[in-house]
């Protein structure tokens, strides 16, 4: 008698008949989450969707993620090892005490954060604007994000060697609030423009200029 089965259906069957418990399932859910949320955004995360399209029993993502929080902040986690990849931002860099002090490190990386939030909306949205980070902080993001402000602190010192801690300060919230802003902006499909005005991403490498002219002041 000959089988119902299409093949997408075969091979759901295949791989439902691996074990759960197979060494890398933790990645493996990260890895279709992650896929998930970049492409439709993390508010229709199921965890037992995420195990069916992985080929596990609904029980198996459990051992991994105790909870939906748990998989949504291991994903906006992974998006900021992917940010931090594509910024340059993330760790302290050794050589920096025998370089020159210049502004093209810094405008590179924030040309390539407001990069980031236009191409990655969704993962960029729940690493900056969803339920982990309110009413509270998670403070695992916190941590994450405390690495790129560090960053952002240990370059403008190098730029503006001779500016007491007040004025660093302000120059890095006035920075920081600019690019930022921007950043969401063009996430959120806010900026509108009309020809002959410049689209968002000829304007992002601008206003980003226009914020770091702060240093010089």
């Amino acid at each position: 008698m000959p089988s119902d089965r299409t093949p997408a259906k075969s091979a759901l069957a295949e791989r439902r008949g691996k074990p759960s418990h197979r060494d890398d399932l933790r990645n493996e859910l990260l890895a279709e989450a992650v896929k998930v949320v970049a492409a439709d955004g993390h508010e229709g995360l199921s965890i037992r969707k995420l195990a069916e399209a992985i080929g596990v029993s609904p029980a198996a993502p459990y051992n991994h993620f105790p909870d939906r929080r748990s998989l949504l902040l291991a994903v906006a986690l992974e998006g900021y090892i992917r940010m931090f990849d594509e910024t340059g931002s993330g760790m302290p860099d050794p050589d920096d005490a025998d370089e020159d002090a210049s502004p093209e490190r810094l405008f590179q990386s924030f040309v390539a954060f407001i990069r980031f939030a236009m191409t990655q909306p969704h993962l960029f949205t729940l690493m900056y604007e969803s339920e982990l980070v309110r009413p509270m902080l998670a403070p695992e993001l916190g941590e994450a994000q405390d690495r790129g402000f560090q960053f952002l602190r240990r370059e403008i010192a190098r730029l503006a060697p001779d500016l007491n801690e007040h004025e660093r300060s302000v120059r890095v919230a006035t920075i920081w609030s600019a690019v930022f802003g921007f950043a969401m902006q063009a996430n959120r499909a806010m900026l509108r423009h009309q020809a002959p005005e410049p689209a968002p991403h000829d304007l992002a490498p601008e206003v980003v200029r226009q914020a770091l002219r702060l240093l010089a002041a």
